[in-house]
């Protein structure tokens, strides 16, 4: 296989979702590559290196709708759902996405204080005690069913309550009294 420069294919009309040409799965070879990321062989032939992968819906529709960029941030276009793809493609796939949409899941929150409006939590993840800042709540805390909530700390990594109502009360109350 002969490797081109990348190139944008061309963007078909698509009907439901603005934008983006919606890519044919069955003509898509998704591997990672030995640095850890991702090369993708499109339709065309042409293979990109180093292209990212971004679920548009990362919360509600997971493994839906990934967005797929080239190196350099251009995107190239839309997957609809990850069962299309071929079981090689969608191990690639998963594991890419797996590595940037790393979450961690809180148990227990230990303390939160409140200093000079920066909220410092000390919890008990699935992957063991994390201490993370926010800023702002409004930005930093969505909530995404009746007591189900997400938060994004100041560097980016993403924590779970998936259900407020199992914490235990003291982890409960600290959380509602900060949220």
């Amino acid at each position: 296989m002969s490797e081109r420069e990348p190139q944008a294919p061309e963007r078909p009309a698509l009907s439901g979702v603005e934008g983006a040409a919606l890519l044919d799965p069955r003509a898509l070879i998704i591997r990672a590559d030995r640095h850890g990321g991702v090369k993708v062989r499109l339709a065309d032939g042409t293979t990109l290196h180093q292209a990212r992968l971004v679920e548009a819906f990362p919360v509600m529709r997971r493994r839906r709708f990934i967005v797929l960029y080239d190196r350099d941030g251009r995107e190239i276009g839309l997957l609809r759902d990850l069962k299309e793809l071929d079981a090689e493609s969608a191990e690639a796939v998963r594991n890419a996405l797996d590595r940037s949409y790393f979450l961690s899941r809180i148990k227990s929150i230990e303390r939160i204080e409140d200093r000079y409006g920066v909220l410092t939590w000390h919890v008990t993840t699935n992957r063991g005690p994390r201490t993370f800042e926010l800023r702002s709540r409004s930005e930093s805390v969505w909530w995404l069913g009746a007591s189900h909530i997400l938060i994004k700390d100041n560097d980016g990594n993403r924590y779970e309550i998936r259900d407020l109502n199992k914490l235990d009360p003291r982890s409960r109350l600290l959380a509602e009294l900060h949220i």
